[in-house]
């Protein structure tokens, strides 16, 4: 039995890139549907599966590793609660993203990626849409800092960015 193809990590970052380009022409996107709801999905990690394939348009064959992070909340404040890791991935090459509640009851996307102060991989820049991905990708400076950039728990001790530092 042949499997269908899947989408190659290079088309996904190609139309990132193109629709980052067309955002900074200024064209207008076409507007997606709706986002779906997390709270009508079979489990929570499925409903944030989809409102992430959604923001940033990935096809439904795109392969997503979606489980707990152990290391960053779900939302400012919470002990039990753990946002949730998504690892876009093809082969030996992969992105990882957190995504959870940074602010009044949105989800928010973030890359994992090495801090600038200390090497370690913190949520970096946040990703909420196909062109966020694209500007990340190109090193673009109109990316927008992750809210858990400063705070997260994964910043070496004497990291002059972590938390408390700035």
């Amino acid at each position: 039995m042949r499997q269908a193809p899947t989408t190659t990590l290079e088309a996904i970052e190609a139309a990132a890139r193109s629709a980052a380009a067309d955002r900074a022409r200024g064209l207008a996107s076409n507007e997606p549907a709706p986002e779906p709801s997390i709270l009508s999905a079979a489990s929570e990690h499925a409903g944030v599966e989809a409102v992430f394939r959604h923001r940033l348009r990935l096809p439904d064959d795109a392969r997503l590793g979606i489980y707990e992070d152990l290391n960053h909340p779900l939302f400012p404040g919470a002990q039990h609660f753990r946002a949730t890791r998504i690892q876009l991935s093809q082969g030996r090459r992969a992105y990882f993203f957190i995504g959870s509640y940074e602010t009044a009851g949105r989800l928010t996307f973030s890359v994992i990626a090495p801090c600038p102060g200390c090497g370690a991989p913190v949520p970096s820049a946040t990703i909420d849409s196909q062109a966020d991905f694209g500007d990340w990708l190109a090193d673009s400076t109109s990316t927008s800092e992750a809210p858990s950039f400063r705070t997260s728990p994964v910043h070496r001790r004497n990291c002059p960015l972590g938390p408390g530092r700035l």
